[in-house]
């Protein structure tokens, strides 16, 4: 995947869209086969139809949480921010400030860096 944390990202579709964030974690889907392995659960590879965000002041829900025990949980209605799919929202270029897609280039070092398809320079 090419976002990573810590960048900065704008909505393109759904309800939120325009709204820009950072993102706050990044879950990557795994592929997985349920089956007769000593934990009931093989991961397999990655999937990369469920691979979600979670983007900061970007497709809030409500929960309505209620307090377990004595555990000092907070009760009530939290708002919180929702996972969202990573083919909703575009990457948004600290130079130019604009919505783009990322690639990647080899350095002569061997080092390899993310650029912006707009400006083509160096993200990381």
């Amino acid at each position: 995947m090419k976002i990573k944390k810590g960048d900065t990202v704008e909505v393109v579709s759904g309800d939120d869209k325009g709204q820009r964030g950072t993102v706050h974690r990044v879950i990557v889907g795994r592929k997985v086969i349920r089956g007769h392995t000593p934990k009931g659960v093989r991961v397999v590879g990655t999937n990369p139809e469920k691979d979600r965000l979670v983007v900061s002041g970007v497709n809030m829900v409500k929960k309505h949480q209620r307090r377990t025990g004595d555990v000092k949980t907070q009760a009530g209605i939290i708002e919180r921010e929702a996972p969202m799919r990573v083919s909703n929202v575009a990457f948004v270029c600290p130079h130019c400030q604009k919505a783009t897609r990322l690639g990647y280039q080899v350095l002569e070092s061997g080092e390899r860096v993310r650029i912006c398809k707009r400006c083509r320079q160096t993200v990381d």
